[in-house]
């Protein structure tokens, strides 16, 4: 399945739908560009895993203008208006990212993707990959959802997102829209992340933390 039909959205409406449904958005690709532009090297070889449309693409050349992207994603039509997006700014690359063969690169960077590897197993062997990938000083920069490992933290920060979509949507919709997504998206502890990533060889910071949603900077 597609991630715009995941999401229950048109493919072109994707990047405007967005916004609606996933809570700090721009505050969290925001942060991850931030992150990269801590990075030495003026022009950095970058593998956005899960690329979408290009958006946290088009925020990394915001602040390198001169990287060199390649976007990874199972996704035709988003593969496609990525390039539009971008106007050749970046190469593409169809294919599962956790079997795309990672070359040796600064930066490894994910938005709302990696909460599709279904498992503990999988998520820490893709973490030891990209360390083995990435250059020494490299980053891997990921955006997504991470649970609190309290469950009153966790109901709170439910209700929050809850509340972020019924800004949009309806209360039954807002509450099926989250019922759907659990039935393909995994998400992890934020502790349990920031383990599988220090194991992997990283030295870890949160960069952004607002309700289960952050920002996560590791650097080889």
């Amino acid at each position: 399945m597609g991630v715009a039909a995941h999401l229950g959205i048109k493919l072109d409406e994707y990047d405007a739908v967005i916004r609606t449904l996933i809570p700090y958005y721009e505050g969290l690709l925001d942060a991850a560009a931030r992150a990269v532009d801590t990075l030495g090297p003026r022009r950095p070889t970058v593998i956005d895993l899960g690329t979408g449309t290009g958006a946290l693409a088009s925020r990394l050349l915001a602040v390198r203008p001169r990287a060199r992207i390649t976007g990874v994603d199972e996704d035709a039509g988003m593969l496609a208006m990525a390039e539009k997006r971008l106007h050749g700014r970046i190469t593409t690359a169809a294919g599962n990212f956790e079997r795309w063969p990672i070359p040796p690169c600064d930066v490894i960077s994910a938005s709302f993707a990696l909460h599709h590897i279904r498992t503990a197993r999988r998520k820490a062997a893709l973490y030891k990959r990209s360390g083995a990938s990435l250059k020494r000083g490299g980053l891997l920069v990921t955006a997504d959802c991470f649970l609190s490992t309290d469950a009153a933290l966790r109901r709170k920060d439910r209700a929050a997102w809850i509340e972020h979509l019924r800004k949009a949507y309806s209360p039954k919709k807002a509450e099926q829209f989250l019922r759907a997504w659990a039935r393909e998206d995994v998400y992890f502890t934020l502790n349990q992340e920031l383990h599988w990533l220090a194991d992997a060889g990283f030295r870890v910071d949160v960069v952004l933390r607002q309700a289960c949603f952050a920002t996560i900077v590791a650097r080889r």
